[in-house]
């Protein structure tokens, strides 16, 4: 049986809802997510407060969840957009990964971080930099890896040099980010089966996709090759950078039902601890804007 990674993101359920949630209850809730068995907790990320409000109290949030890690085999991961966000997030010794968005898109990647796709890259190397010396792994999303809305010229051999300069770069791990939900079932085989075949390091997919989609979709990534996913409860979150249209997160309980209706696939998360952490993103998220 080939066992999926799945990756929930509560951090990417919350970071654009304006109503700010306290960190009382985001702690809460990713103490409950920690008993699920995920393989990661994408937790939050070190970004500049004024561009997004909910990411705050990244401090206080990280503070508060050490023990998390320690009491779990599950791993901690924070977003990183910049050198400076990379070197905040390295006083907190138990984050295990950084995530770092690298994107497809020349707009997304000036939205996104003000930046240039050449001044990211360069970024991206330092943060790299930053990684091994307090021993890191650096996973590079790839934005817009789907398509973008602004009508950009795309092509899969842009994501295919994308790919090149993460591995370059020093990315310990790469996921195709679907960002604004561009992704068609195609699509996502396409570039799943181009991971499959030229990726030098291993990979995952992070997409989006509205309620209905997200089994045919996940079901297409696992076939093409896809054994990490990133998931959110219920589909909550989605990019304020990308659009003005939030695109949500694939469900993380439509993402189990698809594996599970897979021959040959399994996941390790405990259903009794899914449904109770699905209630409370219900009551964590449920109303928010």
């Amino acid at each position: 049986m080939t066992k999926i990674a799945v990756v929930e993101c509560p951090r990417d359920a919350w970071q654009g809802l304006k109503d700010f949630i306290p960190t009382k209850e985001k702690v809460s809730h990713i103490k409950k997510l920690a008993k699920c068995g995920f393989h990661t907790i994408d937790a939050g990320s070190f970004v500049s407060p004024r561009a997004m409000p909910q990411m705050a109290d990244a401090k206080e949030l990280f503070g508060a969840i050490e023990s998390v890690r320690s009491e779990s085999e599950t791993k901690i991961l924070s977003i990183i957009a910049s050198e400076g966000g990379a070197r905040r997030a390295s006083e907190f010794n138990f984050i295990d990964t950084w995530g770092y968005p690298f994107s497809v898109s020349e707009e997304f990647q000036l939205r996104n971080s003000r930046k240039n796709i050449q001044n990211g890259l360069e970024d991206l190397k330092r943060v790299k930099e930053i990684a091994e010396m307090h021993n890191v792994e650096l996973v590079v999303y790839l934005s817009m890896a789907f398509g973008n809305p602004y009508g950009e010229e795309y092509h899969q051999e842009i994501v295919y040099e994308r790919l090149l300069m993460a591995q370059d770069a020093g990315a310990d791990l790469i996921s195709l980010s679907d960002t604004t939900g561009e992704g068609t079932t195609q699509k996502v085989i396409e570039l799943c089966q181009m991971m499959t075949e030229t990726a030098t390091v291993p990979w995952g997919a992070h997409m989006h996709s509205t309620y209905e989609d997200a089994i045919i979709k996940t079901q297409a990534a696992i076939s093409a090759g896809c054994t990490r996913i990133d998931t959110a409860l219920k589909g909550f979150g989605g990019c304020p950078f990308a659009s003005d249209a939030l695109i949500g997160n694939m469900p993380t309980e439509k993402v189990l039902t698809a594996i599970e209706d897979m021959k040959g696939y399994t996941h390790q998360l405990d259903p009794l601890e899914i449904e109770s952490a699905y209630n409370n993103a219900m009551k964590v998220f449920g109303g928010k804007h």
